[in-house]
């Protein structure tokens, strides 16, 4: 039977000495695998420009039942980038959002909104022109919100550290590691405040950005490393 699906591609596998093997998260299932064959075949139509990682698509499929590989029989855009692919920092930064989605989804009920929260942050990313040093920081910080582990911004001035374990500032720094010092609570905490060009230099946001990383890493199971935070990193120096 053929149905209809549109997704985000989170990741491709080479399959066979033709074809591949695409997963897409979905707004209805999560994270779904499609074979898509003849992608590599020579002389075929190339398509290896739409079956990318962070593309957003629509395609045609044979459904199966019983866990099986469907195949896809039509794929097609169902956005096209105007900057993404050609823009090294933008392109980086989606990689990385979307790898973390892909593991997020796994541990969300809401499958449907990590969907609709890429998708729009995708879209957004591709059109911004200014502020993108921030972008995926802020993007984190919501994404946490939607999953149900929102950060709580600082209440009081006599709370000056942030416990990733608890989501919120302390009064009392321990020696736990996901304790954060002064100075990048202080980072943090601009971010969290909703400042739309928050001070916080390149070194700092590297700093928030692996923090997140952790808050992420500890509040969902088999999180995992993220292949993509390195290469984001070397943005940064």
């Amino acid at each position: 039977m053929l149905e209809t699906v549109e997704g985000v591609i989170t990741r491709i596998v080479k399959y066979g000495e033709t074809s591949l093997i695409l997963d897409l998260l979905c707004p209805d299932d999560g994270i779904r695998s499609y074979i898509v064959g003849g992608v590599r075949k020579k002389g075929k139509k190339d398509k290896s420009a739409l079956v990318r990682p962070v593309n957003l698509v629509k395609a045609e499929v044979y459904s199966k039942a019983g866990g099986k590989l469907s195949r896809v029989k039509e794929i097609s855009y169902n956005y096209i980038y105007a900057e993404i692919p050609f823009d090294v920092s933008k392109s980086t930064i989606a990689l990385f959002l979307v790898e973390v989605c892909r593991k997020a989804v796994k541990a969300s009920d809401d499958a449907k909104g990590v969907y609709n929260y890429i998708v729009k942050g995708l879209i957004h990313l591709d059109k911004l022109s200014t502020g993108l040093v921030h972008f995926h920081i802020s993007f984190l910080i919501g994404l946490a919100k939607h999953l149900g582990f929102e950060m709580q911004p600082r209440l009081s001035s006599d709370l000056l550290f942030f416990d990733l374990r608890i989501g919120s500032f302390v009064s009392a720094r321990t020696d736990h590691r996901l304790v954060l010092d002064e100075d990048l609570s202080n980072h943090l905490h601009l971010y969290l405040s909703g400042e739309d060009q928050p001070n916080v230099d390149r070194a700092g946001r590297k700093k928030v950005i692996r923090s997140l990383v952790d808050y992420f890493s500890y509040h969902i199971e088999g999180f995992g490393e993220l292949k993509s935070l390195d290469v984001l990193m070397s943005m940064y120096g």
